[in-house]
């Protein structure tokens, strides 16, 4: 088994390599070759470098490992688990990390995968943070939103001139966060904006006194839901209210748009939202854990692991 980088031909069968994963994990696909796409063409990607594929002796791709913004994506091939493949993987995604500069290494790992945390387990790592995936079906008529504070109003958004006001409002609200990690305005313009799924139509701006104090951006998938990619509340305007409205309100377009289920992401550590999404009738679909250990010697120069 060999690492090589990975090429634009080896989307089919990188595609189903994280395919099968997510079956195997999640119980269903979550990624497609739009995703990945999106992917390999961020600007701050260096994909040469930064993107690798385990390759047997016949060809066959068997497992696909990259570091992005925040961390490492590894994946297997279930079939092909224990090959040490997991464990080539580990070793280039630290060393790429290192060679990046950065002070920990960090990797997602499927509630499910056992064998995966368990090799991270025996690396020395250890989970910090945990991610719900959660759902809840909509109806045409059944979904009616909260309105938002007295003094604050909704509107459609232009994608290109509201993206700076998004940007700031975004990076306000998350900077408290304990997972927070600054984000340039490109890349959040190329994450979230520029994505091949982005529906402009299904997101809403809200403002007061015509600033920007809080926005939902979501997403179309073609298997019939929404997905809340984004949902920010400026410090000012939390507990008054906006977030529900903005969320009941992403509910209610999807369902006018004909989409049967409305899915989002929140941390485990953010009980304010996990309160939201519980009273908006959503469950839980699976979960993602975080995985982290200090990339330097010793741990010398790491603070607190977060």
């Amino acid at each position: 088994m060999r690492l090589r980088p990975q090429v634009p031909a080896d989307a089919p069968a990188v595609l189903e390599v994280l395919v099968v994963r997510d079956v195997a994990d999640l119980g269903e696909p979550d990624y497609t070759f739009e995703d990945l796409r999106d992917e390999w063409g961020a600007s701050e990607l260096d994909l040469a470098a930064d993107a690798v594929v385990a390759e047997d002796a016949g060809g066959t791709i068997a497992g696909y490992a990259i570091v992005r913004g925040p961390g490492t994506l590894a994946v297997v091939h279930p079939e092909r688990e224990g090959e040490g493949i997991g464990a080539k993987l580990l070793g280039w995604a630290e060393a790429r990390a290192i060679a990046l500069g950065r002070e920990t290494h960090q990797q997602w790992v499927a509630e499910r995968n056992t064998r995966g945390a368990a090799l991270l387990q025996a690396a020395g790592y250890a989970p910090v943070r945990s991610y719900w995936r959660l759902a809840r079906p909509l109806a045409p008529g059944r979904v009616g939103p909260t309105p938002p504070p007295p003094g604050v109003s909704l509107r459609p958004l232009d994608p290109m001139a509201d993206a700076e006001l998004l940007y700031a409002v975004n990076e306000a609200a998350l900077a408290e966060r304990p997972d927070y990690r600054a984000e340039s305005f490109t890349a959040f313009r190329e994450e979230h904006l520029a994505a091949h799924d982005f529906a402009p139509e299904l997101a809403r701006l809200a403002e007061r006194d015509a600033t920007a104090v809080g926005f939902v951006l979501s997403r179309r998938w073609p298997t019939g839901q929404g997905y809340v990619d984004l949902l920010a509340v400026a410090p000012s305007e939390r507990r008054r209210g906006l977030a529900t409205a903005l969320l009941t309100t992403a509910f209610e377009a999807f369902a006018r748009a004909g989409l049967h289920e409305a899915q989002l992401g929140v941390a485990l550590d953010n009980p304010d939202a996990l309160r939201i999404y519980e009273r908006a009738g959503m469950d839980v679909r699976f979960r993602i854990d975080v995985w982290e250990r200090c990339a330097r010697p010793h741990g010398e120069g790491c603070g607190p692991t977060t």
